[in-house]
């Protein structure tokens, strides 16, 4: 019998991706789920889209998140706690076999407390989104005793994002020469993963049955600039640049990912370059 894997949600761009690639697999018995036929925000509607999984072992990969974008208010705090409530309790008559939850690098704080970012690193105190993931993580803990796999993740990018993602964005930016707004002179540090590197990790994770935390980066973090000139160079024409000087606290983001490569000493994470080609080549070319 297939393994049953249930996708919360499979609508967004990482969940899509991860639910089309299962799907084409084979391998699982896949079941999608989103705020059309699963509001987490509510209870009622909740625990009726589980009862039909009763008595049923099955595997969770959660996703459903309101992101601190347009506003890191408490509202983002309450729907995100809301939701993982919710889950726990319409799923505590069923066999889960694993859990796999997606959380956030932003629970280290922006700005982080330092640099290179551990997973022991939490700094609470700038930002409901980061909390709300941090107090979804200890809930899932206290709720659990099957495998609990709890990856934190910075920024994702890839094809079909929607360019929502600044790598995907720049890309757009620069092939059709639309002006590029650079913050402070662009020197803040950032790592990106490509979204192909988590549907290979989720795999790896269900199949392993991995119980544990980790930040999953590629460990190599670029300066802003440094990413635009890449892509420059990719395409062979300056970008259109905009320098604007803010107010804001400006802070490098930068991962400790030993643990990552001692869970997976194999893995091998798409460097920016390539992943920035990839992109490049199957939209642009």
């Amino acid at each position: 019998m297939k393994r049953k894997i249930i996708i919360l949600s499979n609508r967004g761009f990482i969940g899509s991706n991860i639910y089309a690639d299962l799907i084409k697999k084979n391998k699982y018995d896949i079941i999608g789920l989103n705020s059309k036929n699963c509001d987490l925000l509510n209870y009622n509607n909740t625990k009726k889209t589980f009862e039909k999984f009763y008595n049923k072992k099955i595997t969770i990969i959660f996703l459903s998140t309101y992101g601190r974008i347009p506003a890191d208010d408490f509202s983002v705090y309450e729907k995100n706690i809301s939701m993982v409530n919710n889950f726990i309790k319409s799923v505590k008559h069923i066999n889960i076999e694993q859990v796999i939850f997606f959380s956030s690098t932003c629970l280290y704080g922006r700005p982080p407390i330092s640099i290179p970012i551990n997973e022991s690193k939490i700094s609470l105190q700038n930002g409901y989104y980061g909390m709300s993931k941090y107090f979804s993580e200890e809930l899932l803990k206290l709720s659990f005793n099957c495998p609990l796999c709890i990856i934190r993740v910075p920024g994702v990018y890839g094809l079909n994002d929607n360019n929502k993602s600044v790598i995907s964005s720049f890309i757009n930016q620069i092939y059709y020469n639309k002006k590029i707004n650079l913050y402070d002179g662009g020197e803040v540090l950032r790592d990106y993963v490509y979204v192909n590197d988590i549907v290979k990790i989720i795999k790896i994770c269900i199949d392993k049955k991995i119980s544990d935390t980790f930040n999953f980066s590629t460990g190599k973090s670029y300066k802003i600039k440094e990413i635009i000139d890449i892509i420059q160079k990719k395409f062979n024409k300056k970008a259109q640049l905009t320098n604007i000087k803010t107010n804001h606290i400006q802070f490098d983001l930068k991962f400790d990912v030993r643990k990552f490569k001692k869970l997976f000493p194999k893995f091998k994470v798409t460097n920016l370059k390539k992943g920035i080609n990839e992109i490049i080549k199957q939209k642009y070319k």
